[in-house]
């Protein structure tokens, strides 16, 4: 069914949801007793994802993250309990309820592998058996990596951690990962929420959350949801990251973790430090005992690294020749704080309140060190000529920040539950004053040009590499910011009914949200110095040391403090760009309004959720016009309402404990991206013809149909082969259209905006193994191997007018490789822990370079990294670990159409860790 759009308003419906839910928690509570425990190893250790079954009355509880279950209202008789956990040995008991509550208490498990007497719930394999375990009793499909598998890689943040994942790969920035693509759709398709509130994105045009931002030191664990079910908020076409924090009640006993540790880069030379710790404890308070939990979490961690890049921007005329490279040298300095506390609090066994926050701040510094290679007509390798060279300097410091409140309560009364919670979330980016472009030129009358094709090595003569040649011409100062703010409102009320056909348990919800996003930006172009009485205009008055930059030479730095102190000698307000300080200034605001209902069916082996979700959205959106003609600016507003229909069915099947079979149709829902949805419009003309270039505040929400089918089967005691099939077809698929010669822009020559395009399709396959050793008796026995490959493929649709005549061309989604895999050895004993990680995703479409060409689409090639890790136990809860980032030094190339044309290539070094880790397990 595909996701139906209404044009009615939701108040009313929200209302009779959440009416019905109030008025069905009044009816009487017919049934027993209450049974609750918990499931720990025999250390004591509590053990998530652990499956509790009552086979008699046909029902099925999954352990929280605290090793908790409870089965509410049981009739009264004599029950078997079983208790299932990969790498457990199972525990059957018999239960007796009579009229009263029991307290298990706890329900200790023993290791399924005879060579050690308890459960792994540390190293390689604790960490593999805690997301297998969440994994396989999940209702959809989902993948899960714990905060002991994120520690398991040499991975600082988030988005890295998760690129070990199946189906998942990552989006690089200077060799660093930054954004989740999740089954191949591209970050802005995907949701990224804190305990259920949706993060707000630091980025001025994007919604997608840059996920290096947030320490993974902070974490849980995280959970990608690759099936939508209708009491999860809509915002995802591939999937939703749950970042899940830290809770004193996830451990049984009070904890505490520190880190300390030194990175080194090859290409920088420079000592990057960092620090972090955990801590937890369980109070008594109130009468009550072990009632408050307490867990705070903070990380500190300075990076200095750089990169080394050439690239052509797509500058090619194929038949001719290149028309302008440049070469780039990067020096940068990522700083990243992060701070957590979190709060819960227990009165009783039916009551829970909780408080989670979040803070995290990532600052960028960097300096940019730019040849620039102007070439008077377009040539091939080895050919050289007559050409401008600009040496260009960019400088600025970039912070973002990303911060989440979210207070709740959960409470159970017989077979009710309700769940009442409030969220706020905050990002900003802020980029000060500083240096867009400080360009000083020098012309050559030949001897330029260039060799090589993936990396352009400069030919030139050796006046392009000394400073006294160059002339200031002018410098670019900028200033922006942007702010995005997220505030929600939700409840959600179900009740189980325990019958003989089964256990159905009937969920309702509503969630109201209000989203801000404003962008602002000033510009800023200091120029004619010479008019100005400024006579120190070489380059040599400004030069500050040698780059180095080993792909070729570039000569003299520019020294930034050198042009920070000329521009602050002028006055600025002489030399403001009007229109580029004002068109790119917009707001956008969204209020949302949902409800949904939803029944999950539990009989045997069999699980089934159903259910449909309705969501409002009222959009209002503020920029700016500019009539460059008329040389006159005015506002430009626009509003639009949509309302949706998403309905979802999700199954499984347990053939046996070991094997099961999965399914679900579910529809998914993204709206478009700021930048696209910008009311900002400019009008120009150039030789008497009429351009525009505008953003599209009409846009509609991207949908989709989505159907999965896939089959799991997990070892005895530690390890799964699965397969999943996925396919999507996605609606009002967006992308960048030159209108000119039609409708309204009839008479245009160039009217670039975003539209809506018809169908896109995407489907694949997910193959996934993890496996544990066992049985040799010897060395063997301490590997544990684990490999992921991901098979997609996509096709969408794209249009142009052309002479008044529509044609169009297929092309994949951007981002959307066609294989992504994951391949590790571990090797693990009482002492050393060792893991081999290869990463690798295949070319994908990079960007559309020219919509009516193809050869002139731009590709970013395939990706193979390796990364080591090494750990050594010196004292119980006392390591010291190795690790080395990139081991095989694999750059980053993109190419214009085949891979002989240059569009980038950078390169970025080695980074070598050394690290000691203290922890009380």
């Amino acid at each position: 069914m595909k996701p139906t759009k209404h044009t009615l308003s939701s108040p009313s419906l929200i209302a009779c949801a959440v009416g019905l839910a109030f008025a069905s928690l009044a009816a009487p509570v017919l049934a027993d007793a209450d049974v609750q425990g918990r499931i720990t190893d025999n250390r004591s250790n509590l053990l998530q994802g652990a499956e509790v079954i009552i086979p008699e009355l046909k029902l099925r509880r999954t352990t929280a993250a605290d090793g908790r279950f409870w089965f509410n209202q049981l009739p009264s008789g004599t029950y078997t309990l079983l208790v299932n956990y990969l790498g457990a040995m199972p525990d059957t008991r018999v239960l007796v309820v009579g009229d009263s509550a029991q307290q298990l208490g706890d329900i200790k498990l023993l290791s399924a592998t005879d060579s050690i007497e308890h459960i792994e719930v540390v190293g390689q394999s604790g960490a593999v058996s805690k997301a297998l375990n969440r994994q396989r009793n999940a209702a959809g499909i989902v993948t899960v990596a714990s905060t002991d598998e994120l520690g398991q890689f040499p991975d600082s943040n988030v988005s890295e951690a998760l690129q070990r994942l199946a189906g998942l790969s990552v989006e690089r920035d200077q060799g660093e990962g930054r954004f989740v693509r999740v089954r191949g759709l591209a970050p802005d398709y995907n949701a990224v929420t804190y305990n259920g509130t949706q993060l707000a994105a630091p980025e001025a045009g994007r919604r997608a959350v840059a996920l290096d931002v947030i320490p993974s030191d902070l974490l849980e664990s995280v959970e990608v949801s690759k099936t939508i079910t209708p009491d999860m908020p809509a915002g995802s076409l591939g999937g939703t990251v749950e970042i899940k924090s830290l809770s004193a009640f996830d451990r049984s006993n009070d904890f505490y973790s520190f880190t300390a540790e030194a990175g080194y880069n090859e290409q920088q030379s420079k000592t990057s430090p960092k620090l972090s710790g955990v801590f937890s404890k369980i109070l008594d308070v109130g009468g009550e005992t072990d009632s408050l939990g307490v867990a705070i979490a903070a990380s500190y961690a300075e990076r200095k690294f750089g990169s080394e890049n050439v690239e052509t921007g797509g500058s090619w005329d194929f038949d001719d020749g290149l028309e302008e490279f440049e070469l780039r040298d990067y020096s940068i300095s990522r700083e990243r704080i992060g701070l957590a506390l979190n709060l819960d609090y227990r009165p009783g066994n039916h009551n829970e309140y909780y408080l989670r926050t979040l803070y995290s701040e990532f600052s960028d510094d960097e300096t940019r060190q730019g040849l620039v290679v102007e070439l008077a007509a377009p040539q091939f390798a080895a050919a050289e000529g007559e050409a401008e060279i600009i040496r260009s300097l960019k400088q600025r410091k970039e912070t973002q920040t990303i911060s989440a409140v979210v207070l709740g309560t959960r409470q159970q009364h017989g077979n009710w539950q309700w769940q009442l919670e409030a969220g706020a979330s905050k990002a900003d980016e802020d980029t000060p004053f500083n240096i867009g472009a400080a360009d000083f030129e020098q012309a050559f009358a030949d001897g330029v040009g260039f060799s090589g094709s993936n990396i352009l090595r400069l030919t030139a003569p050796d006046e392009a590499r000394l400073a006294d040649g160059y002339e200031l011409n002018e410098v670019e100062m900028g200033d922006t910011y942007a702010k995005e703010t997220e505030r929600n409102i939700r409840f959600d009320i179900s009740r189980e009914l325990i019958q003989a056909a089964g256990s159905l348990t009937l969920k309702t919800g509503a969630k109201f949200s209000q989203r801000e996003k404003s962008a602002a930006e000033d510009v800023w172009l200091f120029e004619d110095f010479a008019d100005l009485g400024i006579s120190a205009l070489s380059l040599s008055d400004y030069a500050g040391g040698s780059i180095d930059y080993s792909l070729s030479t570039m000569g003299p730095a520019i020294n930034s403090s050198s042009i920070y102190q000329l521009v602050n000698a002028l006055n600025r307000d002489d030399f403001i760009d009007e229109v580029e300080s004002q068109i790119n200034d917009y707001q956008v605001d969204e209020d949302i309004s949902a409800a949904y209902l939803m029944a999950q069916w539990e009989r045997d082996n069999w699980q089934l959720i159903g259910g449909v979700r309705f969501e409002h959205e009222q959009r209002d959106a503020s920029g700016s016009r500019y009539d460059a003609i008329e040389e006159v600016f005015s506002s430009n507003t626009a509003s639009r309402s949509e309302s949706y229909w998403l309905p979802a069915l999700v199954g499984r099947y347990n053939f046996s404990e070991q094997t099961i079979v999965r399914a679900a149709f579910s529809t998914g829902l993204v709206r478009p991206n700021f930048e696209q949805l910008s009311p900002a419009f400019i009008l120009e003309e150039d030789d008497d013809e009429l351009e525009a270039a505008f953003g599209n505040p009409e846009l509609k929400a991207l949908t989709s149909n989505n159907l999965d089918l896939g089959i799991e089967h997990y070892a005895d005691k530690l390890g799964v082969v699965s397969a999943m099939l996925f396919y999507k077809q996605i609606d009002n698929f967006i992308y960048e259209a030159d209108l000119a010669g039609r409708g309204d822009y009839n008479n245009f020559a160039k009217a670039e905006t975003f539209v809506n395009g018809g169908k896109a399709d995407l489907y694949g396959l997910e193959l996934n193994a993890i496996h544990q050793l066992s049985g040799f008796g010897n060395w063997l026995d301490n590997l544990l191997l684990s490999a992921n490959l991901t098979l997609t493929d996509s096709a969408a649709d794209i249009e142009w007018f052309d002479d008044g005549s529509l044609l169009s061309r297929e092309v994949a989604l951007p981002s959307q490789s066609d294989k992504t895999a994951n391949l590790s050895l571990g090797y693990e004993t009482d002492v050393i822990s060792l893991r081999l990680a290869a990463n690798y995703k295949s070319k994908y479409l990079a960007e559309v370079g020219d919509i009516t060409d193809s050869a002139y689409d731009v590709y970013a090639d395939d990706h193979l990294q390796l990364d080591f890790t090494a750990k050594w136990t010196f004292a119980r809860g006392m390591q010291l670990y190795f690790n080395v980032v990139n081991l095989n030094d694999e750059p980053y190339y993109a190419y214009t159409g085949r891979k002989p044309y240059n569009f980038q290539y950078e390169q970025y070094g080695r980074t070598f860790v050394l690290g000691v880790q203290l922890t009380n397990w």
